[in-house]
């Protein structure tokens, strides 16, 4: 309405409610994110390495802002160090981290070599033990589904009720780390981290950018004449795609930042395997594909019909 100049006072009251609502709602994500941010160092600590291209860690960790990463090519992490032109914000990171701006922060590699002390006070594992555990748990798995079947069937003898005990008890310490005994090398727990750091950077710049526009556009509709900064509205229709930009820009640093995990540290992807036919899926998907590109274009062809007419009010009035 802005840019056509028609229901000017209709679009200027639309665009006060519109910015209250957006700068609310970004100042929210921000505040989720913050939340995620620490729920992610304690439970996925790589995924958070991954978005940082943090292969050493260490205590005081700057966030970082910018950083030369090939788009393409996983970084030699083994070498440790930093990626070349980093550029970060002081004590930023190990405070999204750990609420603490001297908190530390392990890296791809101290993930690896384990021996730092987590918050707990005690020592991480390695990866290496961590796969001892996992194939541990994995036989005593399977040696106690086995006893179960023969109970079931024929009982079990006192030395066997002994072993099925001592098995639960096997099992159930080395459980955290079921998943790692399907691990064979380190190369299969580190995600592919160009995307998870350039996504990660997409998503968080972008939510900036939106608060910007929101304090600047609540300024304008307050203080100024909004209706003369054409510059403005054409910026409003550039950010529009955005938002959806940004929120598919999360959803891959979640779901690129968690490989090869489907469940964490418990199933790797590879044995996730479900009976469903691929068929069926790409059926699937296809279906939901048509069906949502029909609903897309009901939908914008019933906004610009209703924007077109304008409100109803002026049309009375005029009639």
């Amino acid at each position: 309405y802005l840019v056509k100049h028609r229901e000017q006072k209709l679009a200027k009251e639309s665009i006060k409610i519109a910015s209250i609502v957006g700068l609310v709602a970004s100042l929210l994500a921000i505040h989720t994110g913050d939340s995620s941010a620490y729920m992610v160092s304690k439970v996925q600590p790589m995924k958070l390495a991954a978005m940082e291209a943090l292969y050493d860690g260490g205590t005081d960790q700057s966030l970082t802002a910018i950083a030369l990463i090939h788009p393409f090519q996983q970084p030699d992490y083994a070498k440790g160090g930093e990626p070349p032109l980093r550029i970060g914000m002081p004590y930023a990171l190990s405070f999204l981290a750990t609420h603490d701006i001297h908190g530390y922060v392990p890296g791809v590699n101290d993930l690896i070599r384990g021996g730092y002390t987590l918050p707990d006070g005690t020592k991480a594992l390695s990866l290496s033990e961590k796969i001892d555990k996992g194939r541990t748990a994995i036989t005593s798995l399977r040696n106690y589904r086995q006893l179960l079947a023969k109970e079931r069937k024929a009982g079990l003898n006192e030395t066997e009720q002994a072993n099925k005990s001592q098995l639960k008890t096997t099992l159930l310490a080395n459980m955290p780390y079921f998943g790692y005994g399907y691990v064979k090398d380190a190369s299969q727990i580190v995600p592919f981290i160009p995307v998870c750091f350039y996504a990660f950077r997409v998503m968080v710049g972008l939510g900036c950018l939106f608060v910007l526009f929101f304090i600047v556009t609540l300024f304008l509709v307050y203080k100024r004449d909004i209706t003369r900064f054409n510059w403005l509205h054409k910026a409003a229709f550039v950010l529009l795609p955005l938002g959806y930009v940004a929120s598919e820009a999360g959803w891959i640093v979640a779901e690129l930042g968690r490989q090869p995990w489907a469940i964490q540290d418990m199933m790797p992807t590879w044995t996730a395997v479900s009976s469903i036919g691929s068929g069926n899926v790409m059926l699937t998907f296809f279906i939901f594909l048509v069906l949502f590109t029909v609903l897309l274009i009901a939908e914008i062809g019933i906004l610009c019909k209703q924007i077109k007419r304008g409100p109803e009010y002026e049309q009375n009035i005029n009639e």
